[in-house]
């Protein structure tokens, strides 16, 4: 028998079973779901594809398999789904989109054609229904051309009737006519450097009052993107120069983002003064996005390890009520104690005095499961003209009701500052504009109480030198030390 006639029997049973796999795989429907206030979104579950590419039409038949109006290669899934987005079309009530969708798996391609979905109801980017339908106008995703097609990706346009802009209490800095429900700000970190951030400026400082942490604010090394995922990560001070260096000095003022000339930007160690043995990272969009009243979800997996804690706030723009001791308020949408003891107490809420009581007088207490840090979550937070509410995986936990103001419960509480609010709202501070800011800090001296097990106290000058001298048993302990955040998004009320 030739070698030539036993490759060709060898092509055909691989083409036989190349067709008859083909036969037997039917790729999952497409779910579709129009967004409220605009934009499409297109998904199927994840069965081990290497892509997912959407092809579709508004209000008009494809032609075959025709690129159509929308055409979008997406490569990687998010949590176990590929999905396809277009944040900028309106749709309206029955519209109809005709589609065909194509999925890559193990070599093989398949396709689900002659789709066809109409309009019936919007939903919130959480895909809860919304209330309301008639006056609602969301939007559609734009597509790429799947491999393998030449068709151009030309898109075509569509005229549809935009319902008029419900007017919100939300405002932003730079922008007018903010409509009720807009997505705002949406950040899903699908870049490939934090460089290519557009909407983040990263710190790079040394914090200061009122809560003096152990850590620096640096890029390199603490900074990453991967998978769609920011990632911000604790190194030792020592492990980036050499050791003994937290006896040395560190000057930043060449990229420094605090003031210049102060110990924000330069810090000589002296004695027991040593320069902080943690570097850090922190991104903001103080200088990017700026907003006040407004829906705010973030989901993101938490730090573990002993005395780290998330930076997951909110943070005043202008300081309009004072720049010291949380004169002007800050908002944790969502905190933590990385220590194991307290690995299941999640809070958030606002900050507005640096030191107890009235620190955590209004912050809100969700003891979980399980430890928080274990998995990703959504945290949220909804920041109204009368007062706040907190929510984890859509679950509320806490209000915050300000009352006739929080300067009555702030002046019970002998906060020194708290006169400066009644020139403001019942919300004062918090009626100023605010921004995003993710990062993670070590110790300080403020939200770790003394303790047998803490290894400095909070009024002792020797603090920052008696948490470095502890590294043996806090630094075995950072085994899931990085902050994760996969997107944060701020919506108008």
């Amino acid at each position: 028998m030739s070698c030539k006639f036993i490759f060709s029997v060898l092509a055909f049973v691989l083409l036989c079973d190349a067709q008859a796999r083909a036969q037997k795989y039917t790729v999952p429907p497409a779910k579709l779901e129009a967004i409220y206030p605009q934009g499409l979104r297109v998904s199927i579950p994840d069965d081990g594809f290497s892509l997912f590419a959407f092809h579709g039409n508004l209000n008009q038949e494809m032609e075959g398999l025709e690129a159509g109006q929308w055409s979008r290669d997406i490569t990687k899934a998010k949590n176990n789904r590929w999905t396809f987005r277009d944040r900028n079309a309106k749709l309206k009530l029955g519209d109809t989109i005709y589609f065909w969708t194509y999925v890559i798996k193990d070599g093989l391609g398949y396709r689900q054609d002659n789709g066809e979905w109409t309009v019936t109801e919007f939903v919130n980017e959480d895909g809860t229904p919304v209330d309301g339908q008639a006056t609602l106008s969301p939007n559609f995703s734009p597509v790429v051309t799947p491999s393998g097609t030449t068709a151009p990706n030309i898109p075509t346009r569509v005229t549809t009737s935009t319902p008029p802009c419900q007017g919100s209490p939300t405002a932003v800095f730079g922008r007018t006519n903010i409509c009720k429900g807009a997505l705002l700000f949406n950040e899903e970190f699908e870049k490939n450097n934090i460089k290519d951030l557009v909407n983040w400026d990263p710190e790079i400082k040394f914090p200061q009052e009122p809560d003096y942490p152990f850590n620096v604010y640096m890029v390199d090394g603490t900074l990453g993107i991967e998978n769609g995922v920011l990632s911000i990560t604790p190194v030792l001070l020592e492990s980036k120069y050499h050791e003994g260096f937290v006896n040395e000095q560190l000057d930043l003022s060449n990229t420094c983002t605090g003031q210049i000339g102060t110990r924000e930007c330069k810090q000589v160690a002296s004695g027991a003064q040593i320069l902080p043995p943690v570097i850090t990272g922190k991104i903001t969009t103080r200088n990017k996005f700026n907003f006040k009243f407004g829906r705010v979800e973030i989901r993101a997996k938490l730090p573990s390890g002993s005395w780290l804690t998330p930076e997951i706030t909110l943070e005043p723009r202008d300081k309009v009520y004072g720049d010291k001791r949380y004169e002007s308020g800050l908002i944790r949408i969502a905190f933590t104690k990385g220590n194991a003891v307290f690995a299941k107490k999640l809070y958030g809420g606002p900050v507005l005095s640096d030191s107890e009581p009235y620190r955590s007088f209004l912050m809100k207490e969700k003891i979980g499961i399980d430890s928080w840090y274990k998995d990703f979550h959504n945290y949220s937070m909804v920041w109204r003209p009368d007062g706040m509410q907190l929510f984890v995986d859509g679950e509320q936990y806490g209000t915050v009701d300000p009352g006739e103001g929080f300067f009555n419960t702030a002046r019970q509480n002998a906060v020194p500052h708290a006169m400066h609010w009644v020139k403001g709202s019942v919300m004062a501070p918090l009626d100023e504009m605010f921004y995003v800011a993710l990062g993670l800090r070590v110790g300080g001296i403020h939200d770790f109480t003394d303790g047998p097990e803490k290894p400095w106290k909070n009024k002792n000058n020797k603090a920052t030198v008696n948490f470095y001298n502890a590294q043996d048993n806090w630094f075995p302990t950072w085994f899931d030390a990085n902050l994760k955040i996969e997107y944060v998004k701020v919506y108008a009320l």
